[in-house]
């Protein structure tokens, strides 16, 4: 009984196992790069900001924060914006964005974790202009 516990455990919580990039690819549902969890948002090209730009970054890499720990990811750092490209619809951007995880099965100090919190607070509190 305990061996099928432990195959389960692996199984959902890899990291336990030492495959910490296993289990961060497992949990994003955009893909990962390493234990890099990545979130690709597509917005309309001719709505995305000419102005404000900023404050939707931020809006964005807060949102990415908020659901790599909604996964059970626990972000470290910064967000990275890794680039736009145009979408196969021909209408639309993908934007690309990533952050540093430590998957929460194996956190030793979740207290590090950053939040959208933080995120909004490392640009002055306020992402309500985006887009203006």
């Amino acid at each position: 009984m305990a061996a099928a516990k432990k195959t389960s455990d692996a199984k959902q919580f890899p990291a336990k196992a030492g495959d910490s990039a296993g289990e961060v690819e497992q949990r994003s549902a955009d893909g990962s790069e390493g234990v890099r969890h990545v979130k690709e948002f597509v917005v309309l090209t001719e709505s995305w900001p000419g102005t404000g730009e900023e404050a939707a970054h931020a809006a964005n890499k807060a949102a990415l924060v908020g659901e790599a720990i909604q996964r059970g990811l626990h972000p470290r750092g910064d967000v990275s914006f890794d680039g736009a490209e145009a979408h196969d619809d021909g209408l639309s951007t993908v934007l690309t964005y990533s952050v540093e995880t430590v998957p929460a099965s194996v956190d030793h100090t979740p207290q590090a974790t950053t939040t959208p919190r933080d995120v909004i607070e490392g640009v002055g509190g306020d992402t309500s202009k985006a887009g203006d």
